[in-house]
């Protein structure tokens, strides 16, 4: 430990003249491909080359060496050292022990907002840096200092609530009114209350006269008066009336009966009215009818009842004349259900006339010209892959892979690429009494309703490890790509059943399987291979 502390505190410059720097120098200049064999094994040189690397040839200053990303860590041919640490973040502190805390980094640990106690000290240090008391937090720290500092994770998990993530950390320290403007006993208090309603009328640019129909409980939700409605048994109809006594009759209200949205006849009656009231083309109804326009028209009954989809109500009233494709938005969760997103396809190619010749040639550049609102959700439920949407789609066809110029390995998986058939091809060959599966199994990260599909994992002496190949990461390309390399990979570093190995583009197209063969050895696969690989 000594010897590497030493390594620790010499100056920048005397690291340069240690012999491993100059092969470090070598391989940033590109005189030579790769460093020698196990190099990153030994702590002394991943601390020599890394301080080499951020103190001397980037020349970073202190406080931004916590900052790099792996953008710099692709720049500055750092993989191997990331490699064996896992994070950059870990990489950083075994370098610099002790001289970094969780708050200098980018990004925290894995699971880190779900310890309470790690963000109540993050926010105390926060506090004690601008000298504000934790009493002083409500009048102080609002929403948006609260995401400067960092903090949007944990506020979303609270509702985006500066109140319920506060409460969260200090129980029942606070009161939900201690957070707004406003004078305690508000909701009780009529004369505060009408001076507030007036003002929201003027913000929402609505008449006085249009108060019954354009004041919607969620627009007073939206500029605080829950606590009131409370009063009012949640009813804009009784609270108005209490504002206003003798100013509106019950028929100047959109109020229904109860049960009045169930039956069909009445939710035909209001919908063609709205429609012929506003002159709506028949085809321009789908982008007409928003949850937006139903809400400013007061049927949020109406919505209510179909769970707050437009598309619920124009498939209702006008049974399969409109796709959800013509829609301005689908409603949430739309996409997770594997028959709404075959539907789409469907619908869509039986009103463009596309056959099953066709089938096969709808790709991404097809969609990015024809219908861009698709990638999205094929980026995330299909891992990009559009054949496995149309192959899901449309069960009563055999596609064979050449029709999607997908690629077949030696033992009959399907490949996307030449890069990946080579690599598969290796794997199968290599891995000792082992099962490789490609595309086998999918993974959820719930933090960014995301699903990861791996391209291969192997099973081998009771073990599991996932295999990506990034073949992309850092590409201009696509500008997504790096950003949920960065997430996926993460995300299957946190997964206690599995290893992560991570082949970058230079890891194979600079060093083939050499480089390939010594990552799956040193994170524990048995291989059928010639001892050079690994030398």
């Amino acid at each position: 430990m000594d010897d590497l502390n030493h390594y620790r505190s010499i100056c920048p410059s005397e690291l340069a003249q240690l012999p491993v720097v100059n092969l470090y120098k070598e391989l940033i200049s590109g005189k030579r491909k790769a460093l020698p064999s196990c190099t990153w094994e030994k702590d002394e040189n991943v601390i020599i080359i890394v301080r080499y690397a951020l103190e001397v040839h980037l020349g970073l200053k202190k406080e931004q060496i916590p900052k790099i990303n792996r953008v710099v860590i692709k720049e500055q041919k750092l993989w191997g050292a990331l490699n064996r640490f896992k994070s950059v973040r870990k990489l950083i502190q075994f370098v610099y022990p002790g001289r970094y805390n969780e708050f200098d980094f980018s990004r925290v640990p894995v699971n880190y907002w779900n310890n309470i106690q790690n963000i109540r000290d993050r926010l105390e240090w926060h506090l004690r840096r601008e000298g504000i008391r934790i009493a002083e937090i409500p009048r102080k720290v609002n929403y948006d200092l609260l995401v400067e500092w960092g903090f949007s994770n944990p506020l979303k998990r609270h509702g985006h609530s500066p109140y319920r993530f506060m409460n969260a950390l200090y129980p029942g320290r606070f009161k939900e009114t201690d957070f707004k403007k406003i004078p305690q006993g508000y909701a009780t208090n009529r004369e505060f209350l009408k001076e507030q309603f007036m003002d929201m009328l003027r913000q929402e640019k609505i008449r006085f006269e249009d108060v019954p129909k354009k004041v919607t409980r969620q627009m007073l939700m939206k500029h605080r008066f829950s606590a009131a409605l409370k009063h009012h048994r949640n009813s804009p109809l009784e609270f108005i009336q209490y504002l206003f006594p003798n100013q509106f009759s019950l028929d100047d209200f959109r109020t229904k009966p109860n049960g009045y949205w169930k039956d069909i006849d009445n939710v035909k009656r209001e919908i063609m009215d709205l429609i012929n009231r506003e002159k709506v083309a028949e085809q321009d109804v789908p982008r007409f009818m928003t949850k937006q326009r139903l809400v400013e028209e007061g049927l949020t009954g109406l919505l209510h009842e179909y769970h707050g989809s437009p598309i619920e109500i124009i498939e209702a009233v006008f049974p399969g004349k409109y796709d959800v494709t013509e829609f301005q938005r689908v409603p949430n969760q739309h996409w997770h259900s594997p028959q709404n997103r075959a539907q789409a396809l469907r619908t869509f190619c039986a009103k463009r006339g596309i056959g099953r010749e066709e089938l096969p040639r709808l790709n991404r550049a097809y969609f990015r010209k024809h219908f861009p609102r698709f990638i999205s959700m094929v980026d995330r439920h299909y891992d990009s892959k559009f054949y496995r949407w149309i192959m899901e789609s449309y069960p009563e066809y055999t596609f064979s892979p050449e029709e999607f110029r997908l690629l077949v390995g030696v033992d009959g998986q399907l490949c996307d690429s030449k890069e990946e058939l080579e690599i598969h091809n290796f794997l199968i060959r290599a891995v000792v009494d082992g099962k490789v599966e490609r595309e086998g199994c999918r993974f959820v990260n719930h933090e960014y309703d995301e699903v990861y599909i791996p391209d291969w994992v192997i099973e081998q002496n009771d073990r599991k490890w996932i295999v990506e190949y990034f073949g992309l990461y850092g590409s201009t390309r696509y500008k997504w790509y790096t950003e949920k390399a960065d997430r996926k990979m993460q995300f299957y570093h946190s997964l206690a059943d599995y290893t992560l190995i991570a082949i970058m583009p230079g890891d194979f197209r600079e060093n083939g399987f050499r480089r390939i063969a010594t990552l799956l050895i040193s994170n524990g696969i048995q291989l059928h291979v010639h001892s050079s690989y690994c030398h």
